[in-house]
């Protein structure tokens, strides 16, 4: 790939040159393309430039983006007007639930180890949440059912991948959405991800036999994931096989002196009780040409109360023009 035209460092698992490279060779074979940064609203983002398409602002498992550093004033880059579904600093719980509107937002909750004393002390805040102490009970009946769980921070058995993969599919067909892995380029990424070493597969198992798995990237310090499936036998479903894992991958982040732990995007309940920090996510950069003109609109009907009638004329004759 092409020098990059700033040289900020790679502070997340989508701006680093090598992750970059496997999303080129996977999803736009025998295509040049290249990390390059731009200037976005006086802050710089690593983008994957691709030729005939231009800057990829939207691509399968690049979660959200996240500025390299703010613009240096007379920095020559390339500007792009908007980018969507962009990462703001970590803002802790409590202070982003006291915000109006906070859970209609996006918003990606995470846990930042250094405002943790220890493990064992999280832990301890949790003993008294109905999850846990339904998990603690649940726990006991898994071993007596299938022997003590065993966790793995990185599986790289044969049967992770094809495995997971199922499960999620199964999940999606019954839950009739879009099919992620009938897509084949989604399941070459994951491969290529292994080979180059990108790869974090955790497991949960129990005589030999996987109960959870979760696909995701350990990066300078900081876990995220991707994938998170679990056997889907009803029998085992009440085992919150899920959660079990994500527990226990608490447990080795918090212990490992990781630097954080993101739950990835979304404000599902059982990410929020386990947080300590949410990263609100939002475009930046000039609003669409439609939402300008919409306030524009707006602006001159508060200051010309006059047009009030004309433009309900005129938006009554455009709406039957259309139909």
């Amino acid at each position: 790939m092409a020098e990059l035209l700033s040289q900020g460092a790679s502070t997340t698992l989508f701006t680093d040159p090598e992750f970059l490279d496997v999303v080129a060779s996977t999803y736009f074979p025998g295509q040049q393309a290249r990390p390059d940064d731009y200037k976005v609203a006086g802050q710089v983002f690593r983008l994957l430039t691709v030729q005939g398409h231009g800057p990829l602002t939207k691509q399968t498992f690049i979660d959200m983006h996240e500025p390299l550093h703010p613009a240096t004033p007379g920095l020559q880059l390339p500007a792009l007007r908007r980018l969507e579904c962009v990462a703001q600093a970590a803002v802790p719980l409590a202070a982003w639930a006291a915000e109006p509107g906070a859970p209609q937002r996006l918003g990606a909750p995470t846990l930042i180890w250094s405002t943790v004393s220890s493990w064992d002390d999280f832990a301890g805040s949790l003993r008294t949440r109905h999850f846990f102490v339904e998990d603690q009970r649940h726990g006991r009946q898994l071993k007596a059912l299938l022997g003590e769980p065993e966790y793995r921070d990185d599986d790289t058995g044969a049967d992770v991948l094809p495995t997971c993969m199922a499960w999620k599919s199964a999940r999606d067909r019954e839950a009739r959405r879009p099919e992620l892995f009938a897509v084949q380029a989604n399941r070459q990424f994951f491969a290529a991800l292994r080979s180059h070493g990108l790869l974090r597969a955790s497991t949960l198992r129990a005589g030999g036999a996987l109960l959870a798995v979760s696909l995701g990237a350990l990066h300078q310090g900081r876990c995220s994931g991707w994938v998170f499936a679990f056997n889907p036998d009803r029998s085992l479903r009440k085992y919150s096989l899920g959660r079990r894992l994500l527990i226990e991958m608490l447990a080795s982040s918090c212990r490992a002196g990781h630097r954080e732990f993101d739950l990835s995007i979304g404000l599902e309940p059982y990410k929020l009780d386990l947080a300590t920090h949410v990263r609100p996510i939002g475009p930046i950069g000039a609003p669409p040409v439609a939402v300008r003109l919409a306030d524009a609109g707006r602006t001159l009907l508060h200051r010309l109360p006059w047009c009030a009638g004309p433009a309900r004329v005129l938006k009554g004759w455009l709406q039957t023009t259309r139909g």
